[in-house]
């Protein structure tokens, strides 16, 4: 018998120690564009208005983090400006990809911005929700498998990169609950199909991505397939409820919101039909490859401070094997399968955000695996499974353990190899 309700302590315990651990051990703005991410919120929060392209460039992200963001940086400014205040000490904009840091902070200039590190613990509960949703997701797909949740589960939450994201200033957090949130429901709906609960989820599937990030579109983009295939080839009545609800949804966005959706519709054309300047060789495509998979499991700040190479190589070795043992067992067994719909649901929502990504990155050379986090738990889950049924049973009662100390210990040298030599010399010398 699994104690489940032990093991999701220790999981969310160390979640939350080692995601801490990662807010105050990267300095602050050593996280990917997180000076951007946070002046965002600090000008809605100061001067009560978004900034423009011309002032940040990120102002064509979706708005909903920098709002939500601005609400606690007017929180601390009652107490005292200056712990929210927006400073940056000098930047080597060239420090990208190279094992140094970015931004010359040192014992004499360094100063513990709370505003930064209140936003930075924000997204970490944001992390928090999106992996309960997960967990819950996973019940519903393998709910004979406790060890299996459990698994993907660990392997999501303690990912070095996803405890270094979801412990920074950016909106990856709240578009990863986002990408959770769709999970979960329209695996509800999967499960136990229910008109309002799918009629919910269409206007969902489009606005979510919209307000937090765009990269949640591949998961919102699965998740209508999924419902229209349920709604149009099932038995299911007012079909017809469909369509209004997203046509009604739709138009009503726009009426309130269109800058809001031109933006993002020229952002989505961009990603979608635009290639990179200097073209696209075989070089190209084997380092971004590269940049996308490392950044996947681990490879913080602005790409500068990652794990070893064979590490993220066996990583991804364990990973692929695990994805195509679940495929062929899909494939094998088919419909007979007992939760065959679940599986390909979750399939789809891997499939279509991995695809967006490598797209992605025929676009622009910045792309990175943390834009594959709003589909973490699919992807962490079909990982697992394939080696989840071909283990044997006392190793399966054993992978938990194995994945959260394993996942762990990656996280504890990251820290002493490289994020400590790396951006505390200055403090040491």
């Amino acid at each position: 018998m699994v104690n489940e309700r032990r093991w999701l302590w220790a999981i969310f315990v160390l979640y939350f120690i080692l995601g801490v651990g990662y807010s105050l051990l990267m300095p602050i703005w050593e996280a990917p564009d997180e000076p951007a991410h946070y002046h965002l919120a600090w000008r809605v929060a100061r001067k009560g208005e978004y900034a423009t392209q011309d002032l940040n460039y990120e102002a064509n992200q979706p708005r909903a983090f920098y709002y939500l963001g601005s609400f606690v940086i007017r929180a601390l400014d009652k107490i005292d400006t200056r712990y929210s205040d927006y400073y940056l000490p000098v930047e080597f904009k060239f420090n990208l990809r190279v094992r140094e840091r970015r931004f010359d902070w040192n014992d004499g200039n360094y100063r513990f911005l709370l505003g930064v590190y209140g936003l930075r613990w924000v997204n970490l509960l944001f992390g928090a929700l999106a992996l309960w949703l997960n967990w819950k997701t996973f019940k519903m797909i393998a709910p004979d498998k406790p060890t299996l949740g459990l698994s993907a589960l660990a392997l999501a939450a303690l990912t070095p990169q996803y405890l270094h994201i979801m412990s920074s200033v950016n909106n990856d957090a709240l578009g990863t609950l986002a990408g959770a949130m769709l999970f979960y429901l329209v695996v509800r709906v999967v499960n136990q199909p229910n008109s309002w609960l799918a009629a919910l989820l269409i206007p969902l599937a489009v606005v979510l991505p919209l307000t937090t990030k765009l990269t949640v579109l591949p998961v919102g983009t699965a998740v209508l397939g999924i419902v229209a295939w349920k709604w149009f080839f099932g038995s299911q009545p007012k079909r017809w409820l469909v369509v209004l609800v997203l046509l009604f949804g739709a138009g009503t966005f726009y009426v309130f919101f269109p800058e809001m959706v031109q933006t993002s519709l020229g952002e989505i054309t961009w990603r979608l039909f635009g290639l990179r300047k200097k073209g696209v060789d075989f070089e190209y495509i084997k380092s971004i490859t590269s940049q996308i998979v490392w950044t996947y499991w681990g490879k913080v700040g602005w790409i500068a401070v990652g794990l070893s190479w064979w590490v993220v190589d066996l990583l991804t070795a364990f990973g692929l094997f695990g994805i195509a043992a679940q495929i062929r067992s899909l494939i094998k067994t088919r419909t007979h399968h007992p939760q065959f719909h679940y599986w390909i649901a979750t399939s789809m929502i891997a499939l279509f955000t991995v695809l967006a990504v490598a797209r992605n990155g025929l676009t622009t050379g910045a792309t990175q695996g943390r834009l594959l986090f709003p589909a973490i738990g699919a992807l962490s889950l079909l990982m697992v499974s394939g080696w989840h049924d071909i283990v044997p049973e006392k190793v399966q009662q054993k992978l938990p353990l194995i994945l959260i100390a394993s996942m762990t210990a990656l996280s504890i040298g990251l820290w002493v190899f490289g994020v400590i030599p790396v951006y505390y010399q200055p403090f040491l010398d």
